[in-house]
């Protein structure tokens, strides 16, 4: 009778458990999980506008979606381990930046959707995608075109400095080498020769100098999370060696250099949000197609080029999406 009486409490005890687990009310609703992956803590310039672009799609964090932020803090070495990190906890979307956060994303899972931001590498020379229509795999994301901004840059160089024949470009080397290969590959049609300053770190920008002994006439700093991180200190550096200098970010020509030419990169975390968004909503990376930047900016230190004892065509003027004067 005892084992009766017990066997039936114990069975009541499980339906009334259950009831208050299924209720819908006492329910607890599993909201989806972005893992993201940066090269530095969150930079609200960069991460806001992709945060307020998901509050747009309904996913506000806390209530319909959580956020797992990683940051290797600039140490290319632990790109992996924090990739596998994100993958053991089963995150829905993982959105890594820059090519090393990309690549080691696409090493940890094939499995788990992936949008990505990387403003230097080629998607299907890659291997990431089978085509920019159709990227067939776990993978998609915003990718830039560097061979299309690297003649202009040169282009504005040229504008301002008319005999330009040298030219040091400053690369990441942790980082894609397209940049760098686009670059040499368009100088030779507008007779400009390419010196290469390698930099590893942020340390090695304030050191760097041998580059500078070939005497170039200007700075082109190719696209790189540490050099969009560290953009007061490249400016820096270009303006210790009196170089008109162009980069592809806009917080350069803010902190001293010459010209800003390249992507909106809040417009850039835009585009990723609205694709993580549809993923989150059903949708496949697979038949996602790859997107490029939708908005450049171009922004013109007239201050630096008066320090430079620089002529600013009119044009460029006019065509300047802003000009600073101080």
């Amino acid at each position: 009778m005892k084992r009766c009486i017990h066997a039936l409490l114990a069975s009541t005890a499980f339906l009334l458990i259950s009831a208050f687990w299924m209720h819908p009310s006492w329910a607890q609703t599993k909201i989806p999980r972005v893992g993201v992956l940066l090269p530095n803590p969150p930079d609200p310039r960069f991460m806001g506008p992709f945060y307020q672009t998901l509050r747009e799609h309904g996913l506000v964090d806390g209530k319909s979606v959580a956020f797992d932020v990683r940051d290797a803090g600039e140490d290319s070495t632990r790109y992996a381990e924090l990739a596998a990190e994100l993958v053991r906890l089963k995150v829905d979307v993982l959105f890594p930046v820059g090519p090393s956060a990309v690549r080691a994303a696409f090493a940890a899972t094939r499995d788990i959707p992936i949008v990505a931001h990387d403003l230097e590498s080629d998607p299907v020379a890659a291997g990431y995608v089978q085509s920019y229509n159709r990227p067939g795999g776990n993978l998609t994301g915003l990718f830039l075109d560097s061979p299309e901004l690297a003649g202009k840059w040169i282009e504005l160089l040229k504008t301002i400095v008319p005999r330009l024949s040298r030219v040091v470009a400053v690369w990441d080397s942790t980082s894609s080498p397209v940049p760098l290969d686009a670059i040499r590959k368009v100088a030779p049609s507008f007779g400009v020769k390419v010196q290469v300053l390698e930099i590893h770190t942020p340390a090695d920008i304030s050191k760097a100098s041998s580059a500078f002994a070939g005497h170039p006439q200007a700075m082109i700093v190719l696209p790189a999370p540490m050099f969009w991180i560290q953009a007061a200190r490249v400016a820096q550096l270009a303006r210790k060696h009196r170089l008109p200098a162009v980069s592809f970010a806009v917080p350069f020509a803010e902190a001293g250099g010459l010209l800003a030419c390249g992507p909106s990169m809040g417009a850039t975390t835009e585009q990723c949000a609205v694709l993580v968004s549809k993923i989150l909503n059903g949708a496949k990376p697979a038949d996602l197609p790859i997107e490029r930047p939708s908005k450049f900016e171009f922004v013109l230190n007239l201050k630096t080029a008066s320090d430079l004892h620089l002529t600013v065509p009119d044009r460029l003027l006019l065509t300047a999406d802003r000009v600073i004067n101080k």
